[in-house]
Order: C-alpha cells, then sequence, then structure tokens
C-alpha cells in the first residue's frame, strides 16, 4: 500500500468525521466516518449545505456566531452542535474548523468528534459535584444544629434552632412541636396552617404523626385530599400543596414533630427525609434533657405532695411583687394560714388521711385565688397566699373566703369531718410599711396568726406596718 493509500485509508476511516466545505458552507468532501454519523451516503453528503445537517438549534447558532467568525479566519474549536440524522434523531457532536487559504480556492476543514461520552462524563461529574456539595450542605446543617441545640436550655432556644436547620433543609415554612407529659401540644417555634380555625391538637397530621410515631408525607394537593379530605380546602387556601412531619422519638417514646409546608408539589426524596430524620434523632435527647431540667426546676420550686409552690417560690415571688408594688404604688397582702384541728384528723384516721385532707386544702385555696395571687404551702400544715394590689380591706374578704373554704366538710379518709383555719393578714403600703422584704411581710403574717390561735383559733388577725 502506497503512502498515498494510507493516506486515503486514514481519511476515510479516522475515527472522527472530516470534512471540507467552501466558505459559503457548501460540503466539497467527507470521509466515511461522517456519512455514517448522518446516516447519509457520499453522494448525498457532497454538494449539501452544512446547515442542513444540523438540527434546528445547532443551525441557528451556527449561522449567527460562528460563521461570522469562520469569516476573519479565526479557527473555532469543539463547537458544541447537534447533527440531524437522516433516520429522524440527532448526534451530539464537537466541530473544530480552520480556513486554509493556500490554495486558489479558500477551504473550511472541519474534524467532528462524537460528544456523547463526553457529555456523559460532564452529566457524571455534574452529579458528583451536586451529590458532593449536598453531602457538605448536610454536614453543615447537621454540624450547626448540634452547635445550637447542646446548649439550649428552654423550650425556645430548642424551638429556634431546631426550626431554623430544618427551614435551612427544605425551604418550607416549619413548625416545632411539643408534646407535654400532661398530654398538651404545644407550638415551639414557627408558625402553622389553619391556625386561626383548627386547635393544634385537631391537626390530623400532626396528630397522626404523634399517634403512630411514624413520618407522615403527602407530596401533592391530591395527597393531601386522598390523607386529610376535611382539611384539604382550608390547607389548599393557604398554599400549602405538599407536607412531611417527621417524629421527634427518645427510646421509643414521641415527644414531638418536626412539621414542615411546602408552597408548592415536592419529590420528598429519600435524602431529604433521612436528613430530618437525623435532625429528629440529634434533637429528641435534647428535647427530653430540657423536660428532665423543667420537671427538676419545678420540683425545686413546688411542694410533692399538694403541688403548690413551695416558700422558696412564695419568697421569690413576693420580691417581685414589692418591686412592683413600689414602682407602680400598690399595695400587697399576704395571708398566713394555719389549719386548726388537723392534728386530731391525724390522730385519729392516720398520716394518709392528713395527707388527704393537704391536698383538699390546696384544691380549694386554688380554687379561691385570683389571677396572678400566689398560693404555697410553707410547711406543715401552714399555707401562705401572696394577692398583688389588695389592700387591708379586700384582705379581710379573702380571708373570710378562704375559711369558709378550708371549714367545707372534708372527703377521703376523713370524709364528713371538718376543720378551720386561723388567718394572720400582713399588708404592705408603699411609703408607711417600714421594712419592704419578703421574709419581714411574712413574718408579720405569721405573728398575726399566733395571735388569731391565741385569740381562740378559728380567727383572722390583721396586721399593717
Amino acid at each position: 500500500m502506497t503512502p498515498d493509500d494510507v493516506s486515503q485509508a486514514l481519511f476515510q476511516h479516522a475515527p472522527a468525521g472530516l470534512f471540507a466545505m467552501s466558505t459559503d458552507g457548501v460540503i466539497r468532501s467527507a470521509n466515511d466516518t461522517f456519512c455514517n454519523w448522518t446516516g447519509f451516503p457520499q453522494d448525498d453528503i457532497v454538494g449539501r449545505y452544512f446547515l442542513s445537517l444540523l438540527a434546528r438549534g445547532s443551525k441557528l447558532v451556527f449561522e449567527t456566531r460562528f460563521m461570522p467568525l469562520l469569516q476573519t479566519r479565526h479557527p473555532l474549536n469543539e463547537m458544541l452542535l447537534s447533527l440531524a440524522t437522516r433516520t429522524g434523531g440527532t448526534r451530539d457532536v464537537l466541530v473544530s474548523l480552520v480556513v486554509d487559504d493556500s490554495g486558489a480556492d479558500e477551504l473550511i476543514y472541519a474534524a467532528v468528534f462524537d460528544a456523547g461520552i463526553r457529555l456523559k462524563y460532564e452529566r457524571d461529574l455534574l452529579d458528583a459535584r451536586r451529590t458532593a456539595e449536598a453531602a457538605v450542605a448536610r454536614v453543615r446543617i447537621m454540624q450547626e444544629a448540634a452547635a445550637g441545640l447542646a446548649p439550649a436550655t428552654t423550650m425556645a432556644e430548642f424551638g429556634s434552632v431546631l426550626r431554623v436547620s430544618a427551614e435551612t433543609a427544605t425551604d418550607a415554612t416549619v413548625s416545632v412541636i411539643v408534646a407535654e407529659s400532661d398530654g398538651r401540644l404545644e407550638l415551639v417555634s414557627g408558625s402553622r396552617p389553619l391556625a386561626g380555625s383548627v386547635d393544634l391538637a385537631d391537626l390530623l397530621p400532626v396528630r397522626e404523626c404523634l399517634e403512630n410515631g411514624r413520618p407522615v408525607l403527602c407530596r401533592s394537593p391530591a395527597d393531601i385530599e386522598a390523607s386529610f379530605p376535611t382539611l384539604a380546602a382550608g390547607l389548599d387556601a393557604e398554599g400549602v400543596e405538599a407536607l412531611c412531619l417527621i417524629p421527634l422519638t427518645d427510646d421509643g417514646a414521641v415527644s414531638g414533630a418536626i412539621a414542615c409546608w411546602f408552597q408548592r408539589p415536592r419529590v420528598l426524596d429519600a435524602n431529604l427525609l433521612d436528613l430530618l430524620a437525623a435532625l429528629a434523632t440529634q434533637a429528641a435527647p435534647v428535647l427530653e434533657r430540657i423536660h428532665l431540667q423543667r420537671q427538676i426546676e419545678h420540683q425545686s420550686l413546688h411542694d410533692a405532695l399538694t403541688g403548690l409552690p413551695n416558700r422558696f417560690a412564695m419568697q421569690s415571688r413576693l420580691e417581685l411583687l414589692l418591686a412592683e408594688a413600689v414602682l407602680h404604688d400598690r399595695t400587697v397582702a399576704v395571708l398566713f394560714l394555719d389549719l386548726d384541728g388537723f392534728k386530731a384528723i391525724n390522730d385519729r384516721f392516720g398520716h394518709e388521711a392528713g395527707d388527704g385532707v393537704l391536698r383538699q386544702v390546696a384544691e380549694r385555696l386554688t380554687g379561691i385565688m385570683r389571677v396572678g395571687d400566689l398560693c404555697s404551702r410553707f410547711g406543715g400544715d401552714e399555707f401562705v397566699i401572696a394577692c398583688d394590689g389588695v389592700d387591708e380591706e379586700s384582705a379581710l374578704e379573702v380571708s373570710r373566703r378562704i375559711w369558709d373554704a378550708v371549714c367545707e366538710p372534708l372527703q377521703g379518709l376523713a370524709h364528713g369531718s371538718t376543720i378551720s383555719a386561723s388567718i394572720g393578714i400582713s399588708v404592705f403600703t408603699p411609703g408607711v410599711t417600714q421594712e419592704a422584704s419578703p421574709g419581714a411581710l411574712i413574718a408579720r403574717a405569721d405573728e398575726a396568726m399566733l395571735a388569731a390561735k391565741r385569740a381562740g383559733r378559728g380567727r383572722e388577725t390583721l396586721v399593717t406596718a
């Protein structure tokens, strides 16, 4: 085989399409590879305008962007174009062009390479990059959530961190909902749909998530209609077109939920659900810790038998009331209550009956208190009540209500028995009372109570300074 034969074979069977065309775009020669890619035989290719072999979009791009550059003798490298094949399909190719003006006629030489493999590689690379970026974003969200949740000591702090993390992950409106030990549901952060018309406990997606301990997913309005038909119209009116609720579970107990409300249909793919589940798993122990902290704080400030605030809580409350009384020039009354006949109940019916009496008295006192008044068990059978904005006359009226409530017949083990109370009252008046401290006010009320006992029990005594 002569060198010319080799050159001709190389031209015809090269792994790239090769052709030559005039400066006005008419193909003068093309190799077999190029013809095979288009599906046209040599006779149909030679004499055609190159533009006629391009798909519509590529034809416009080549004509408006690349041909003007060729007219300036500018070489073009790796133009991404689509060939229109004879069978009606397309083939993505990379085309490089150069102008040869060495001969009598200027020619444009073209090399055409199959772009499919390269495009697939670029798509795979892009997918890998997106996957890596999503992984980095996930790690960042989890790290920021961990950093924010670790020092959280209140429900507000906990809810805010978890809501922001979930909103970053989902681009949704997020509600953080907590189930209290008494069964109440509390929205601790964020907003929720139907707040003006449906109680949180009756918001069916929330109820289902908390009762079943499993995610609740609705990816479209049709899903919402199928799952929650009674709420579908209301949710649609508020623009909710998809929803996702993830339970907060610790040792099998459901303590709350992350609720995501989307303004458009969502795929809710496995990656997103895994991220939300990871946030929930991270948040659940923190929520349990805050619950325990609140329980410990409550126990430190409340009497275990009656559930009433204890003397420490009363002293703290009085400090606040006295400061506000001085600031706003109003009175504060303290009533010190000691039960008469309680020892006899204990001796006759036993300590269990005595405990029941103390609980009954606590319930009765709580039932007659105004909003803002504080009733505490001070110790034994002694109770202290703080009343804001109550003068001497009003304090005596409160004392009589207390006495009437205490003297009602008892229930439980001491059924039918009665007790009474000796009550001492001290009233703080700004500018008049000499010593304005919780301890002094309580001590004066205690002294007044003892005076009432000495006077015959079942009485009341009032001191003002």
